[in-house]
Parts: structure tokens; C-alpha cells; sequence
């Protein structure tokens, strides 16, 4: 089994942070306790990133999960892509999607080698993903190359020294 097989079945096994939730008496319920728990514990995500500044505008997430972050983008009018390299966190945002009643396209794609043509999107957004991939610095090249000219990416990366780990 090759490395990145490895990497897919790991993360295939659930969408990250589904084990959070563990009352939910539906999908509904699941999908709303999943976005509770998300702006609880990421609480800035909603107060430092732009969805609004994206409306009518493309946009990219790779490694959508459980499709949170891309409901608040859709909700404010982006043009919606997410990606993931799994098929459950493909199958998962597009439910959450579903229930919400908002529309995206949803594919499965390695961040290293991304299927879209050059300057595709007006932001690329990734959060928590692209240090998990073997050669970031290619998937960064990829966030770049299918980025319009002055498009924004916005990408988080965790870090020894970051919010979630004190000096």
C-alpha cells in the first residue's frame, strides 16, 4: 500500500471531527451539534475570515471534512468547490449541504495535484489540512496556480507555537 493509501484510509474512516458529536438523533441534529462544537472550539474562524467578501466569487476548500466552513461561505453567496482526498468527507459535506438545502460541487482530489485549470478561483481556503499532505510545498504551489491573479488564499497551518499550543 502506497503512502498516500496510507493517508486515505486514515482520514477515510470518519470526517474529521465527527467524534465529537455523540448525541445527535439525526443528520440534521448531527451536522448542527458538528458546527456548534466547531465555532466553540475555532471560535475565530467566523470572526476573522471574510465569507461575506466572497459572494458571486469562486471558491475552493480543500479538505472540506464535514463541510462546515464551506455552509458559511454558500450562505454568503460564494461559488462553492469543496475538495477532500476522501470519499467520506465528500459524502459528508455534500449531505450537509443537502440538508441545509445549499448548493457546491464536491470531488475527491490530492492537494498536490489538483484536477482544476490555472487561475480557476477567486480564494482558495484550507484550514487545518495542507501540513497533513507529504509535500506541502507543492500542495501550496497548487493553492497558487489555481488561483486567479489577486485572488486570496487563506490557509491555516498548525504550528508547535499557535493558538492551541502555548509557549
Amino acid at each position: 500500500m502506497s503512502d498516500l493509501q496510507n493517508v486515505r484510509e486514515f482520514w477515510n474512516t470518519e470526517a474529521c471531527g465527527s467524534y465529537e458529536v455523540k448525541d445527535a438523533i439525526d443528520r440534521s441534529d448531527f451536522f448542527l451539534k458538528y458546527r456548534n462544537f466547531r465555532y466553540k472550539v475555532h471560535w475565530y474562524i467566523p470572526e476573522i475570515i471574510p465569507f461575506s467578501e466572497f459572494k458571486n466569487k469562486k471558491v475552493l476548500e480543500i479538505g472540506c471534512g464535514n463541510g462546515a466552513d464551506g455552509t458559511l461561505f454558500t450562505k454568503n453567496g460564494a461559488i462553492y468547490t469543496g475538495v477532500d482526498l476522501t470519499p467520506t468527507a465528500i459524502n459528508s459535506t455534500k449531505e450537509h449541504f443537502e440538508i441545509l438545502g445549499l448548493k457546491g460541487t464536491f470531488q475527491i482530489e490530492n492537494s498536490e495535484k489538483l484536477s482544476f485549470p490555472n487561475d480557476s478561483f477567486d480564494c482558495v481556503y484550507s484550514f487545518g489540512v495542507l501540513h497533513h499532505t507529504f509535500n506541502t510545498d507543492k500542495a501550496i504551489s497548487e493553492v497558487y496556480r489555481v488561483l486567479k491573479p489577486k485572488g486570496k488564499a487563506i490557509i491555516m497551518l498548525y504550528y508547535k507555537d499557535s493558538l492551541f499550543v502555548p509557549f
